[in-house]
């Protein structure tokens, strides 16, 4: 059995750093933003958070990063417009990323948010006119997969694990990234957020998840 790595401290980023520069942020720009902290530090390992579950690869969702409504903040325009440039420029950041890491000598994780709800209550009834960026086609189009009214109302958008369709939707994508990219390793995050089942049913249907 593998040895399990003496790292002192494992270091998580959200992806927050491709809106800390000025539009238009170059890829260096964004490999000193995301390795500044981390530089002549005990960090071991870098866990670079992918986005929402629904999130692929790279290229995947890049065509919506763009809101047809107005921006909701200076913060906001300037993340998703960096996000944009990078692959108008036909590069891709997470190599770029997990090569710096390790020229650095630090080992570079995908980190996948296995159930991550962003939608601030949203209802599945409310998914046809929203433009909200984070709504996936296939979250659109399969409502019956959502937990809708069987858990807390801000979480009804969440994936309902005991579906098996879910099951294997969250599969195929972490098949995928892990064919796509050298990572050093994959953490599942199923802290956030840690609604999957029918609120009922959740010790029931925990096996699911193993």
């Amino acid at each position: 059995m593998p040895k399990v790595p003496d790292y002192k401290i494992i270091y998580n980023w959200d992806g927050a750093p491709q809106g800390y520069s000025e539009y238009p942020q170059s890829m260096e720009q964004f490999l000193e933003k995301t390795y500044a902290v981390m530089k002549n530090t005990q960090v071991g390992a870098h866990f670079w958070s992918l986005g929402g579950s629904d999130v692929r690869r790279w290229k995947d969702g890049q065509d919506k990063i763009r809101n047809p409504e107005k921006y909701r903040s200076a913060s906001h325009f300037t993340g998703s417009e960096n996000r944009l440039a990078m692959y108008e420029r036909g590069e891709d950041p997470h190599e770029a990323m997990i090569e710096r890491g390790h020229q650095l000598g630090i080992d570079v994780y995908a980190s996948i948010r296995m159930n991550d709800n962003h939608f601030s209550g949203m209802q599945p009834d409310e998914m046809a006119d929203s433009k909200h960026q984070e709504l996936s086609d296939f979250r659109r189009e399969h409502p019956e997969y959502l937990i809708g009214d069987r858990t807390s109302e801000w979480f009804a958008l969440s994936y309902d694990f005991s579906i098996a369709a879910v099951r294997q939707h969250r599969f195929d994508s972490i098949k995928e990234i892990c064919e796509l990219y050298d990572w050093d390793g994959v953490e599942l995050d199923w802290q956030r957020h840690g609604f999957h089942f029918d609120e009922d049913y959740g010790y029931r249907f925990r096996y699911t998840l193993t």
